[in-house]
């Protein structure tokens, strides 16, 4: 098993509510009416914000799959994805997002010289046929728990994240990388490896990045085991800590239509 603290809270964050699709709402669509709503905070640069997304393919599947090891029902998680967002594009679609996905659409290249980190435009992620489960979280931190108060939490964010990627002894993230494609695909005699703490690229990597500017993303994990399960968790229930840490707790919304 893996180890895990659970949240004393009693009951989830009122910060963190479910927001319906209206019809067949795209999840740029929904994104767009989340923001517009401010359920996830305010769209500036006080803001760094976090996409959870549950998609569908096989290697989604087995991702979700993995992470039940999290959930004291052990069923799937909701989710198989995390991502950062840059700053707003005037079309949202067009927004820089920073991840390291186990299915890039433009495939892996050479990823040595940025750590395995990809950016790409959010518009990828638009059909909620493919990604049926998606959530938006805004994070903040008081100016008194920011690494550099001269600039703007978003900007401080963005600058970790560029330490992050020559920043291999810290968190070789090709590692991590190598070995869940290794489980996704089923190659050899491969198993879970979060089971050995080894998380998944992506939320091991926001993980890293929002612990260098202050912010304790998964307080009831080790933050080189992240995953996005542990990120749901976080923002529904530890809602508690970061009130008696002096700091906000994530705002956002979520709609989940797909459950294994």
């Amino acid at each position: 098993m893996i180890s895990v603290l659970q949240s004393s809270a009693e009951s989830p964050s009122r910060e963190f509510r479910e927001q319906a699709r209206q019809g067949r709402q795209n999840n740029i669509a929904w994104l767009e009416g989340v923001l517009q709503a401010g359920l996830a905070g305010e769209y500036s640069e006080a803001y760094a914000y976090i996409l959870l997304l549950g998609g569908k393919s096989p290697v989604d599947f087995r991702l979700r799959v993995a992470q039940s090891q999290l959930r004291h029902d052990l069923v799937p998680s909701h989710w198989s994805h995390v991502l950062l967002l840059g700053s707003p594009a005037s079309d949202l679609a067009d927004t820089p997002v920073y991840e390291i996905s186990l299915q890039p659409r433009g495939g892996f290249g050479f990823p040595p010289p940025t750590n395995g980190v990809q950016e790409g435009r959010l518009g990828l992620y638009r059909s909620s046929r493919s990604y049926p489960n998606i959530a938006l979280l805004g994070i903040s931190v008081p100016t008194e728990v920011q690494t550099d108060p001269g600039k703007d939490f978003q900007q401080q964010v963005m600058d970790a994240l560029d330490r992050f990627k020559s920043q291999r002894a810290v968190l070789d993230a090709l590692d991590l990388t190598l070995k869940w494609l290794s489980f996704a695909w089923g190659t050899g005699h491969s198993d879970n490896p979060l089971l050995d703490g080894v998380g998944i690229p992506s939320a091991a990597m926001l993980e890293m990045v929002f612990g260098a500017v202050g912010f304790d993303l998964t307080p009831g994990l080790e933050s080189r085991a992240s995953c996005p399960e542990a990120i749901w968790q976080a923002a529904k229930w530890w809602y508690q800590y970061y009130e008696r840490k002096g700091q906000e707790t994530c705002q956002g919304a979520y709609y989940v239509g797909h459950r294994l």
